[in-house]
């Protein structure tokens, strides 16, 4: 531990010293957020120790980079603070503070090299992707180090090693990619990206000793001989010819010892499997119109460090498979969605919208997901979502904008949220008024009401938002269960949020209150289940 703060100490004031120099420049960046839980039984926040006993938790980010274009050098560190932390695991806090980041980057020529902790990804990420999300405690680094060719913008070669980033620590199986991307131009408005990659996974001894101990735990018909190495391939490409843009990606894995995520199982056992996945996108745009077409096929593309059990749900997780389910912003409408499963999983999605003139448009999207194993009258491998959406935007008047629309959804809650209810059929009407009073004011409101009997029963939605820029932001919301299932939830809850936001160039402040029911909770395309929250977040954020 006393290694890592001096190395971020040293790191700190060598940034210091060279920015103030003839060549290069200091940057950062803060983010502090901080929960005060309130408890309330009501809503289920209760019987964690953030609610009974630690009452307070803070995460924090402090970043500081370097960067001299004279020398082509990048330097970069994170110092990462959790306090009592409910991102990594809600219902079980973390305390723990270290280096979260750090990398030296050198461009020699048409090179790039580096080494430290990377984030990378290779084509839409299916075969490989390393990030990090916040709001997830998603952070699967690879470190290691990286070699990078670039070649006029024409040809990209990349070739990378390491092992992944846990928590503090690290994860001791092995990882190595390659890979290369071209850029041709096939005439005027014509233009192909093509673009493949592979991956070497190599589990370490203790894991492989873990993987045959539990191999072994089973009858002679479900034993077979794992092996160390796992290869995984990609070929992907995007065709740009005019207003349609097509990309298109195959992915392949060998063979490895795999979580049997079989709908039918009764068991979370180990089997030997090979996995697939294609994924396909069309877009075309033209004047008024535009559409987006998705497909994806999976099949057991289960693809992480290892398949033993980890604390938390995204721990170990080397890829992402793009959803094709929308990601709705409005607050009924986003209570059911379909992130995407590594088992098997056939999905389809349409996204149109036409603009008939300046003050008026229009979007239908529609999206149907299902198992590739379905049988027509099993309820369990029946279809797993299926969503309807349309809406209307009218803008009568220059500063008044307003929206209607209407989203209806299937939902498969076994398959999404594993607690063995029926589908459930959610209806929603929503509407949407917003008014730019000045120059600097503007006002919105929301209303929706949501009809699902099946899970919570009906809902009443309602916020009101008022802003003056460039500096203040402040919203009042109510959540209201106002006819529940008594099945699953006895009491008519009101789930209220107040929330106060103040902007001053690079440094804003929130202030809020809030009480949110329990559900999944997305970001990007990725979902976790969340118990509900009740208290006070406050966050500040900073960059310099």
């Amino acid at each position: 531990m006393y290694k890592t703060y001096a190395l971020f100490t040293a790191l700190l004031v060598l940034m210091g010293i060279n920015s103030y120099g003839q060549w290069g420049y200091f940057s950062g960046s803060l983010q502090t957020n901080t929960n005060f839980f309130i408890r309330d039984p009501k809503i289920g926040a209760y019987n964690m120790p953030q609610y009974d006993n630690f009452k307070v938790g803070t995460d924090a980010w402090l970043n500081l980079n370097y960067t001299n274009e004279k020398f082509g050098l990048e330097i970069g560190a994170r110092m990462d603070f959790f306090y009592n932390s409910i991102l990594r695991v809600p219902t079980a806090p973390y305390t723990g503070v270290g280096l979260g980041n750090f990398f030296i980057k050198k461009r020699i020529k048409d090179f790039t090299f580096t080494g430290g902790y990377l984030y990378d990804q290779i084509g839409s990420g299916i075969l490989y992707r390393a990030y990090e999300e916040r709001t997830l405690a998603i952070d699967n680094a690879l470190l290691g180090v990286r070699a990078e060719y670039d070649y006029k913008g024409l040809i990209k070669l990349k070739a990378f090693g390491g092992v992944q980033k846990l928590k503090f620590s690290i994860q001791s199986p092995i990882i190595l990619g390659f890979n290369a991307e071209g850029n041709v131009s096939l005439g005027d408005k014509v233009r192909m990206v093509p673009g493949a990659g592979i991956i070497d996974r190599s589990e370490d001894q203790n894991t492989m000793n873990q993987i045959v101990s539990t191999i072994e735990s089973y009858d002679t018909l479900g034993r077979f001989i794992p092996k160390y190495n796992t290869y995984a391939f990609t070929l992907y490409n995007t065709l740009s010819a005019g207003d349609f843009s097509w990309y298109i990606e195959g992915a392949y894995k060998t063979k490895e010892a795999i979580r049997n995520n079989e709908l039918h199982s009764v068991n979370d056992s180990l089997i030997n499997a090979a996995g697939n996945c294609v994924y396909t996108s069309l877009n075309y745009s033209h004047k008024s119109f535009g559409i987006t077409l998705q497909f994806k096929r999976t099949q057991d593309f289960y693809f992480h460090v290892s398949p033993n059990p980890t604390e938390s749900t995204f721990d170990g997780s080397m890829n992402f498979i793009p959803p094709v389910s929308r990601e709705n912003s409005l607050r009924l409408p986003s209570r059911y969605f379909a992130p995407s499963l590594e088992s098997h999983e056939l999905a389809f999605s349409e996204d149109a919208s036409f603009t008939p003139s300046k003050k008026l448009t229009f979007e239908v999207c529609g999206s149907y997901i299902r198992d590739l194993l379905m049988k027509q009258f099993d309820p369990i491998s029946a279809p797993f979502f299926g969503e309807g959406f349309i809406a209307a935007t009218y803008k009568p008047i220059r500063p008044l904008e307003i929206q209607l629309g209407f989203q209806y959804v299937r939902y498969n809650k076994f398959v999404y949220q594993q607690d063995g209810a029926p589908n459930v059929d959610s209806y929603t009407p929503f509407a949407e008024w917003q008014y730019k009073i000045d120059k600097k004011k503007s006002i919105r409101m929301e209303l929706q009401y949501q009809r699902v009997l099946l899970d919570y029963g009906q809902w009443l939605y309602g916020l009101l938002e008022f802003n003056v820029a460039p500096h203040f932001s402040f919203a009042v919301s109510d959540m209201w269960n106002f006819k529940p299932n008594p099945e699953v939830n006895p009491n008519a809850n009101h789930y209220y949020s107040v929330f106060a936001g103040y902007t001053q160039g690079a440094l804003a402040f929130t202030l809020a209150y809030v009480k949110q029911v329990e559900g999944i909770v997305c970001t990007g395309g990725v979902c976790r289940i969340e118990p509900a929250f009740s208290g006070v977040k406050f966050g500040i954020t900073a960059t310099f």
